[in-house]
């Protein structure tokens, strides 16, 4: 199992409030799944960062592929595989 960083950048904001929350609850199913580790936005408005855990960059793309943002061209998201160090407090 691997983690992966996904930088979430904007393709067409004027759809956002349109499938926002249809977007959030993708996010929150799969964070109940155990797949997405956690997920928001950046304090200075510059859109968002979602840590995924899967088996393959491959994986992390296809399931970002369905999310309601992607289907309807509203959020780019750029997948890198992230090693990660994690402090005692997880």
């Amino acid at each position: 199992m691997a983690y992966f960083a996904v930088f979430v950048t904007e393709l067409d904001n004027s759809k956002k409030d349109q499938y926002f929350a249809d977007h959030m609850k993708y996010l929150d199913d799969l964070r109940d799944q155990g797949t997405v580790i956690a997920n928001g936005k950046f304090a200075d408005g510059s859109l968002g960062l979602i840590i995924f855990r899967g088996e393959s960059q491959a994986e992390v793309e296809d399931i970002l592929s369905r999310s309601p943002f992607a289907i309807h061209g509203v959020r780019e998201f750029k997948v890198h595989e992230w090693v990660a160090k994690w402090g005692s407090e997880i």
